[in-house]
């Protein structure tokens, strides 16, 4: 087993007043002849640095004489810190064996131990990281991990300084305080450790494959229409009906071991196309990419740092998602040789990659946590379809302003603004990820437009053009802050631009309507994190507490008060607690029992409120609610309380299912109508709970501590129809519906109005509906052994509030088995021109089983009393008889084109006689003319019973005249 051997030096902390920082560190001098004619000369706090510059840099060099700090940043800028000086030091030395001994002048400290992991033969980016070694409240921890060893107690602040096997500083870790709080800096070291692994970052799964998304965008332009004057109504834009297009540059991002390398390390990147069959559902896919090296880079997005590669590839040759084809590549990066480090080819893990139409683009902003629609687009904000307003600044100069921003302040929505698609021409709407690399860019202007009390005054006076053209609204009149600004409404239009067309086209547009408000004091949003609701008969209660408005307090500068003094909770027209959009439950004032006299707010969610949300695939809820300005001189403040919904599961698992009951795989019962006794059959039922163990549905893996709603004393399970798949016989197609809450499945023949097919109690009897036409022709539509007719069945587990609880394995089919089978027995003969009558006994022509596959019989039991096959039950059609006369078995003809005069004739006639039955005779007449060889007839035969009908064909062989 390998280990990898690491050790960490740490640099002890001296007292520094508020802002002071510590470092200790190796001189690491790349480019350091270029950075020196760039130093800002500014000083920075620790906190501002960290903003600056990220958490990679170039260098960190500490000068022990003067207590300066230098750090170079990945942009090759330099700032510094000011520190004190001649910090002392000590290190940790971690053995392969993974003991942990820290030292001060060569001595032991503390020690203890870490758990190393083993290398891997293929690297990956969660390979053992020595960054991942801090030191918090004293202790040193490895991934979040406490260990038992010791930092000796310093002042108030510290810094480690991280070094690989080789004794390279590969990273920092700096503590200080600032403002009374302790702050914490972790920064890597760009270039310090070679590329080791890749590892390839899915945009999304595919049949369990990690996968890229190739994107092709598909619009229609927007243009601006002629507004050379503003008016009451604003802009107004026009769709072009002609489709554009884009086909971006293809990005495929990946996962660096270390995550501190550079494209500097990397001397070439290639692709390498494994196109392999992948059963049981796809095919191969030639796509043969190629790595553009010079388009490529290592960015750092969302606080991830990734190499981003830029993928050029014949976009006809990449298979679409529903396709059966799958394409796969790996990336291969070869390392330049650098010092000691030789050269190296490090290969990514394979991906697929499957091409995706983008369309019906919809730009939208976040309001209170929530993205909602802009407006003036093709989707309102309600989700309604076209809108008639589409391409209208009108609409947000109707509407309500989505956002205040005080006289005196600045409100950036740039930062806000989402952009959401429909992915291959689905419904529901998509967030994009990054508009840059799909070819896009966003443009803001401001939106004129005639307002105010007389409708007389332009609202592009009352802020400033060029900051809106940043996207963030700025009041100004006349170049400056003015309460002349307050009680306008400035209109900001967003454009999604397409940056691949010269010039740019128009992707999508709408506008946001906004509201300056009097205030020297901005309003701001807190969020509170309440504890996760579990899923229950129960609502969720959460409070707004005491404690949470001190939060508040602090935060506004005002004792509580004076807070409750200048302010007070919004309310709608019925006098309830406003909440904001996409907001949860209702929320009350209520008096905390743990502060006496203090009033706060209370928050319910009901639990139908909750799964409306889950089915809407949410994982957590929020009520958002707003203390407004008493006297209009402070802005809003908004409180956010929000909690995760946890929802209950459970599994119906196979072993509960009397394994000779079901199929192998046990998916899928058979109903029969049991076997012949000496009474009749007269129904056809299935009692499901019969194939389960002990005739119970058992619920496995519910976290019944988390959920108690749902103990397994409290569950009820019952059976529900799922549907069944569309059937056709002959040229009449059969489609199901499920009605009365899963409890009766219905079929349409041919879109005609639905019968019942069957229905399921609440005891989980399935009864067959004997009596119905469709339901007839489906259960008699194959032999048993062959393609019974086959519906879903669904457990549904409830518990005593019927709360549904989400299941896995609890699907399951059901085939009914047809109770009877026309068996052609192929070997009855009639001679031609027999003396008197050419006769023979249907018995002789036609053999009856049943659903096991038994032959009739009369004794001991009665099967044709007990299938009801009785009377006139068996019926020829004369008109379909097919024959081999002048003809083949292979192209058989209809007998009455071939031999007019030839006939045969049958009544039904069912004679029992002791342990035997005749069905009557079949009479053939011949065609008045010689037969020299033989032929066969193929005469179709409809046998009647208590569960409607079954048609097959039998054979008879007519021979020669003259024998």
């Amino acid at each position: 087993m390998k280990k990898k051997f690491v050790r960490v030096m740490f640099f002890g902390a001296l007292a520094l007043a508020t802002g002071a920082s510590f470092v200790g560190c190796k001189d690491y001098d790349d480019d350091i002849d270029a950075v020196n004619a760039r130093v800002d000369g500014i000083e920075k706090t620790l906190s501002e640095l960290q903003a600056q510059v990220g958490g990679y840099v170039k260098s960190v060099v500490y000068d022990a004489s003067t207590g300066k700090l230098t750090v170079t940043g990945a942009d090759s800028k330099e700032y510094t810190i000011p520190m004190p000086e001649e910090l002392p030091s000590y290190t940790l030395d971690v053995t392969k064996d993974g003991k942990i001994t820290l030292k001060k002048d060569g001595k032991e400290v503390s020690s203890g131990t870490i758990d190393i992991p083993e290398i891997p033969e293929i690297p990956t980016y969660k390979e053992f990281d020595p960054l991942l070694l801090t030191v918090k409240d004293g202790y040193v921890y490895y991934d979040g991990t406490k260990t038992s060893v010791a930092i000796p107690e310093t002042a108030k602040g510290s810094i480690t300084a991280i070094l690989d096997e080789k004794g390279v500083v590969t990273g920092y870790r700096i503590v200080t305080i600032e403002n009374g709080k302790e702050v914490t800096g972790e920064f890597s070291v760009i270039d310090a450790i070679p590329l080791k692994g890749l590892v390839f970052e899915p945009t999304c799964y595919v049949g369990g494959i990690s996968a890229l998304k190739a994107n092709n965008l598909t619009y229609n332009a927007w243009s601006q229409n002629a507004y050379a004057k503003p008016s009451e109504t604003g802009e107004t834009y026009k769709s072009n009906p002609t489709l554009s297009y884009i086909t971006p540059q293809i990005w495929a991002y990946y996962h660096m071991n270390p995550a501190s390398v550079s494209m500097a390390q990397i001397e070439s990147l290639k692709f390498l196309s494994g196109d392999k069959d992948y059963y049981p559902v796809s095919r191969a896919a030639a796509m043969d990419p190629t790595a553009n090296i010079k388009k490529s880079d290592v960015v750092t997005e969302d606080g991830q740092r990734y190499l981003k590669v830029a993928m050029d590839a014949d976009a006809e040759k990449i298979p679409a998602l529903n396709s059966g084809k799958v394409a796969v590549y790996a990336l291969q990066a070869q390392t330049k040789a650098i010092g000691a480090d030789e050269a190296k080819v490090i290969t990514s893990d394979y991906a697929s990659i499957y091409k995706v139409l983008m369309s019906d683009f919809v730009l939208e902003t976040k309001i209170d946590a929530e993205d909602v629609i802009l407006y003036g687009q093709s989707i309102s904000r309600t989700g309604s379809t076209p809108n008639a307003n589409a391409g209208k600044a009108q609409e947000a100069i109707d509407a309500n302003a989505d956002y205040t921003v005080a006289t005196d302040g600045t409100l950036k929505l740039a930062d806000k603004i989402s952009t959401y698609y429909k992915e291959n021409n689905g419904t529901e709407l998509v967030k994009m990820t990054n508009i840059k690399d799909n070819g896009l860019k966003y443009v803001f202007t401001a939106s004129n437009y005639i307002g105010g009390a007389n409708n007389e005054t332009e609202q592009n006076s009352f802020f400033n053009g060029s900051d809106a053209a940043k996207g963030i609204i700025n009041p100004e009149y006349k170049g400056q802050d003015s309460e002349a600004t307050e009680h306008r409404e400035p209109l900001l239009r967003v454009e999604l631009v397409d940056t691949t067309k010269v010039p740019n086209q128009v992707v999508a547009v709408g506008w946001i309507k906004t509201k300056i408000v009097k205030g020297t004091i901005d309003g701001f949003g807190k969020v509170f994190t309440k504890d996760t609701y579990y899923y229950g008969c129960e609502n969720n209660v959460a409070k707004l507490t005491y404690l949470n408005m001190n939060d508040v307090y602090a935060e506004a500068k005002l004792n509580k008060p004076d807070f409750h003094t200048a302010y007070t909770l919004k309310k709608d027209d019925g006098g309830a607690i406003a909440l904001g959009e996409g907001s949860t439950g209702t929320v009350t004032e209520v008096t905390d029992p743990e502060a006496i006299a203090t009033t706060v707010v209370e928050w319910t969610v009901t639990p139908a409120e909750a799964l409306a949300l889950v089915k809407k695939s949410k994982t957590e809820m929020f009520a958002t609610v707003t203390y407004e300005s008493v006297d209009g001189t402070r802005g809003d403040i908004t409180i956010t309380m929000k909690a995760s919904i946890a929802m209950p599961s459970g599994v119906i698992k196979n072993d509960q299912k009397i394994t000779e009951a079901w199929s192998p795989d046990k998916s899928y019962v058979k109903a029969d109508v049991k076997e012949p006794v000496t009474v009749a059959v007269t129904d056809f039922k299935l009692d499901l709970f019969d194939v389960f163990e002990g005739r119970k549905v058992v619920v496995s893996n519910v976290t019944e501590a988390n959920f108690p709603s749902f103990t397994k004393d409290k569950l009820t399970a019952k059976f529900i129809f799922s549907g069944a798949k569309d059937v056709t016989i002959g040229t009449d197609k059969y489609t199901f519906t499920v009605a009365n809450n899963g409890t009766q499945l219905n079929a349409s023949k041919n879109s005609a109005t639905a019968t019942k097919i069957a229905t399921i109690d609440a005891d989980g009897i399935i009864t067959y509906n004997k009596a119905d036409k469709n339901a007839q022709a489906l259960l008699n539509k194959s032999a048993y052994n062959v393609d019974p007719f086959t519906v879903g069945i669904e457990i549904v587990v409830t518990n005593e509030c019927d709360e549904i609880l989400p299941l896995t394995g609890n699907k399951f089919d059901v085939k009914f088995l047809r109770p009877i089978n026309v068996v052609d027995l192929k070997s009855a003969e009639l001679q031609d021109a027999t003396t008197g009558t050419a006769k023979i006994d249907m018995s002789k022509l036609l053999g009856l089983t049943d659903w096991r596959g038994q032959a009739f019989a009369v004794a001991p039991i009665d099967f044709y009393t007990y299938y009801g096959v009785t009377g006139s039950a068996i019926s020829i059609d004369k008109d379909q008889i097919m024959t081999t006369l002048n003809a083949s078995e292979a192209a058989p003809k209809l007998l009455k084109d071939v031999a007019p005069n030839m006939s045969i004739n049958y009544t039904c006639d069912l004679q029992k006689t002791g342990g035997d039955i005749t069905y009557g005779d079949l009479v053939y007449a011949n065609g008045k003319f010689t037969i020299n060889a033989p032929f066969k007839l193929f005469i179709p035969v409809t046998v009647k019973y208590t569960f409607g009908e079954v048609t097959s064909t039998v054979t008879l062989t007519i021979t020669p005249t003259h024998q």
